[in-house]
């Protein structure tokens, strides 16, 4: 066993233990990267973030609501906004990946496990473990339970 220990989590959480007991907790600074590069509300992007393990992979340009609904375990990346069309905001499910310079608007469901491709305009629902891309977005492939 070593003396000093790092453990290290997805959603930004460090752990420091010295000679196998946890001495501090402290999270990274990718809420300070998404404050100065984002246009999310800073309470909404702490919770994404520690309590529903959500990823900005890229946190540059990503513009969000506190009234989007964002699952847990979603990875989104950057240049991706997300918001209202009529008053209608989007609800993104669990396991969700929404990639680069993507834009999801009003009041649409994307399924679980889905995948949004680069550069895709979604305007409809999108049902579970499916792949869409494009502009308009249209439908790619289904995705297996190995995918």
């Amino acid at each position: 066993m070593k003396f000093i220990e790092k453990k290290r989590y997805p959603n930004g959480k460090r752990e420091i233990y010295i000679a196998g007991h946890r001495a501090f907790t402290y999270w990274c600074d990718k809420l300070k990267r998404v404050k100065r590069n984002c246009d999310i509300p800073l309470d909404y992007a702490k919770m994404l973030i520690r309590e529903k393990n959500v990823q900005f992979i890229h946190p540059v340009g990503i513009v969000l609501s506190d009234r989007d609904n964002i699952g847990y375990n979603c990875k989104i990346y950057q240049n991706v906004s997300i918001g209202n069309k009529d008053n209608g905001f989007p609800t993104l499910e669990d396991n969700v990946i929404v990639h680069a310079n993507s834009i999801v608007v009003g009041d649409i469901r994307i399924g679980k496990n889905s995948i949004i491709g680069c550069g895709s305009v979604v305007l409809h629902d999108i049902p579970a473990n499916e792949v869409w891309a494009g502009n308009p977005a249209h439908f790619i492939k289904k995705l297996s339970k190995e995918e």
